[in-house]
C-alpha cells in the first residue's frame, strides 16, 4: 500500500513526469518547473516501495471552493487504491482548511462518482474559469467534466 505525504522540492521533477505524461495525452493540462514550485505547498505524492508513483494539488478557489489539481498515478500502478488513497488525503486536507465544496474538472468520471463526487455544470464556477481554464488550449472545446463533492 502506498503512503501519501506532502511534496517536497526533491519530488518536482517526478511530479514534472507524471503530470506531463499524461498532459501529452491530452488528458490534464501540462506543468512547467515554474508551475508546480510556485505551487509546491498544495502537492502530495504516493510512495510505493521508495519511488513516488502518484501526485495531486488541492488549490483554494475561494473561500467556499477549493479544486483537485494534476491527479496522476503511474500507469503500473493504476487500479491499487493509489489515487483513492490521494484523493481523500486532498479531501481531508480541504476539511482541515474548512473549504465547504471540492470540484474536480476529470475523464475520470467513474472513480469521482464512487469516491462520492456528483457531476454539475461546470460553467456554474466562474471562479475556476478565470483562472487556469483561461491557459487552457481546449477553453472553448472542453470536454472534460466537473464534479463536485460536498465536505460540510
Amino acid at each position: 500500500m502506498s503512503g501519501v505525504r506532502k511534496a517536497t522540492v526533491d519530488d518536482v521533477n517526478r511530479i514534472l513526469k507524471l503530470v506531463n505524461t499524461y498532459a501529452d495525452q491530452e488528458l490534464m493540462l501540462p506543468k512547467t518547473p515554474f508551475k508546480v514550485y510556485k505551487n509546491l505547498q498544495n502537492y502530495v505524492v504516493a510512495e510505493e516501495e521508495g519511488q513516488i508513483v502518484g501526485c495531486a494539488a488541492l488549490v483554494v478557489l475561494w473561500r467556499d471552493l477549493a479544486e483537485i489539481c494534476s491527479l496522476a498515478v503511474e500507469k503500473p500502478y493504476t487500479g491499487r487504491g493509489i489515487g483513492k488513497n490521494i484523493v481523500n488525503t486532498c479531501i481531508e486536507k480541504a476539511k482541515g482548511l474548512k473549504v465547504p465544496q471540492l470540484i474536480v474538472l476529470t475523464y475520470q468520471d467513474r472513480f469521482f462518482e464512487k469516491m462520492g463526487f456528483h457531476w454539475v455544470d461546470r460553467d456554474s464556477f466562474p471562479r475556476k474559469l478565470m483562472w487556469e481554464c483561461l491557459e487552457c488550449p481546449k477553453l472553448e472545446a472542453c470536454d472534460e467534466q466537473a464534479y463536485l463533492i460536498d465536505l460540510k
